[in-house]
């Protein structure tokens, strides 16, 4: 946008850029198991995990980056992600609910979770994808051993990044007719984009 207003023409061309061909489209699966199965599932997940170096366990009471769930008892949420992918998981009461989107280089993991393949539900899907960054809450005081935010004081914010500086959360978002869809978290740094 400028001071004449907005341009709808090149908002229009970059869409276009920003549109995925057949080649360009990353792996999207998803699915549900029960909630006593859920090292079973990580488990499966083992090989792919290697190129999802972040990991974030959501507990009941608190939240922690951390190379496996402290309590897995009490776990929520997990967001694991990287250049490999990213894995999105999900309690529901008595079962699990997850998604992966990632590198088409990455086979589905051999489990027994009945995975669903997107594409195969959406075959005429057509998305959009956009790098975008955010900069994470909390701040590290001088001489401090972690970053801290009295706003989530449940949160252990104890980024896995060796920085004095702010930490953004790199990552694509993907959009189908103007909605995102997707979210694909790659990357924690001290830069911005």
């Amino acid at each position: 946008m400028s001071e004449q207003g907005i341009d709808f023409d090149e908002l229009y061309e970059q869409m276009k850029e920003e549109q995925l061909d057949q080649s360009e489209r990353p792996a999207i699966w998803g699915g549900e198991f029960p909630a006593d199965r859920l090292n079973d599932f990580l488990n499966a997940w083992q090989t792919h995990l290697n190129a999802m170096p972040y990991r974030i366990w959501e507990h009941v009471s608190h939240i922690e980056f951390a190379d496996a769930p402290a309590q897995p008892e009490f776990l929520q949420r997990a967001d694991i992600f990287g250049e490999g992918g990213h894995l999105s998981l999900r309690r529901d009461i008595d079962r699990w609910l997850w998604h992966y989107i990632g590198t088409q280089a990455n086979p589905m993991p051999n489990t027994t979770f009945n995975v669903v393949d997107f594409w195969v539900t959406h075959p005429n899907c057509q998305l959009r994808r956009y790098a975008e960054s955010v900069v994470l809450w909390g701040k590290r005081e001088e001489g401090a051993p972690h970053w801290s935010d009295n706003r989530v004081a449940a949160a252990n914010l104890n980024y896995p990044l060796n920085t004095n500086g702010r930490v953004h959360l790199h990552f694509w978002r993907y959009t189908e007719r103007g909605q995102t869809v997707f979210v694909w978290y790659r990357a924690l740094s001290d830069k911005p984009v």
